[in-house]
């Protein structure tokens, strides 16, 4: 079993990571919060019936106490609603600050359960359990926790450190081909931006030609799942709370989260997103200079081997350059993009000129 040893200002804790970890889970969790009573696993109603015979298994064992909270899958669901439910469910099984929360699912659930473990007597333990390519690689690591608002994406949040990460790749098995393809557009963020060898590791699966469920099933991809893993917790550690280095993490986020809030979170999935908007990203990086473009092509041959898009549907473009100013590495008084100057040198460029961004949103789009 590898594990990763994550630090932070306020925590240390460990992320476990080992195709069929899922039998010791239990254990493991209630080895390190010996001290929980009570447990609340928050799931969706996509994910708990294929794993339920395993959850009451394995899982069951993490507290004497172990309770099971599902909500509706669906990025319309990380709202202030759906905290609400999780608190009721909490309150009325008198959970302790002692107690833990264990969030099994994708992004959404990593978000949802975080936010109300960070918020429910300021704080309860918290074991992140990711199902999701997205999760194992990025959300459920760092501490960013929050719910949308008003079609605004994580807009309300804030950070909890979890106090334990459990990754088993097997998991995957369960996704379907598009989320398998949204997650490996995270991956490929992390590869263009961090480390070149999680793109060679992935063009050598694909040129297998086995397939989309096969690329997850792949002995070569818990080597990926681990380098982003390890790179998240290095990055975390430099920056936890997001206010310098971390943003390089956001490379393509502008653009996506823009292109997710004018399709009102509907539309357009959040891997396909930022997915696209990486391919704005790259062209930005080229109109300014600062590289050819070889790398967008590398990039789209990659796209088209797993089924990412490479076009921007037909949207208001202005809605989307003015739906980029919530970014959160925003001000009043100057925006911030993350871009690149070559593979694996990212930058920051302040003040971009608003000619640059509708450019390289109608570029894409054609």
């Amino acid at each position: 079993m590898k594990k990763i040893r994550a630090k932070t200002s306020n925590r240390k804790y460990s992320i476990y990571v080992q195709r069929g970890l899922s039998r010791q889970a239990g254990r493991l969790i209630g080895r390190g919060l010996a001290g929980a009573q009570k447990a609340l696993l928050v799931t969706n109603d996509r994910i708990y019936p294929l794993y339920e015979t395993m959850i009451k298994q394995h899982l069951s064992q993490s507290a004497p106490e172990f309770y099971t909270h599902i909500i509706q899958d669906g990025e319309i669901y990380k709202s202030l609603d759906t905290a609400r439910q999780i608190y009721d469910r909490l309150l009325e099984n008198n959970f302790h600050r002692n107690d833990v929360i264990i969030a099994f699912g994708g992004g959404v659930i990593g978000d949802m359960a975080g936010y109300a473990a960070a918020t429910y007597h300021r704080g309860l333990n918290l074991v992140q359990y990711p199902t999701t390519i997205i999760g194992q690689v990025d959300s459920s690591i760092g501490g960013k926790v929050a719910v949308n608002y008003q079609d605004i994406k994580n807009i309300i949040g804030t950070f909890y450190q979890p106090h334990l990460i459990l990754m088993d790749p097997s998991l995957l098995g369960s996704l379907d081909q598009k989320e398998i393809v949204n997650g490996l557009g995270e991956v490929i963020k992390y590869g263009i931006v961090f480390d070149q060898k999680i793109l060679e590791i992935l063009e050598n699966i694909t040129s297998q030609k086995k397939g989309i469920a096969a690329i997850v099933d792949h002995r070569l991809f818990d080597q990926i799942l681990y380098r982003c893993a390890k790179i998240k917790a290095v990055v975390v550690a430099k920056d936890e709370f997001d206010t310098g280095y971390r943003n390089l993490l956001n490379f393509g986020h502008t653009i996506g989260h823009a292109l997710e809030k004018v399709s009102r979170l509907t539309h357009i999935s959040h891997g396909r997103a930022i997915s696209l908007g990486m391919l704005a990203a790259l062209d930005i990086s080229r109109q300014l200079g600062f590289i050819d473009g070889s790398l967008k092509e590398r990039v789209l041959r990659l796209y088209q081997k797993i089924g990412l898009p490479a076009v921007i549907p037909e949207l208001d473009v202005q809605a989307v350059v003015a739906a980029t100013g919530f970014d959160k590495k925003f001000t009043a008084k100057k925006n911030k993009f993350v871009l690149l100057k070559g593979l694996n040198k990212p930058c920051f460029y302040f003040n971009l000129k608003e000619g640059i961004i509708i450019n390289s949103i109608k570029e894409n789009m054609d």
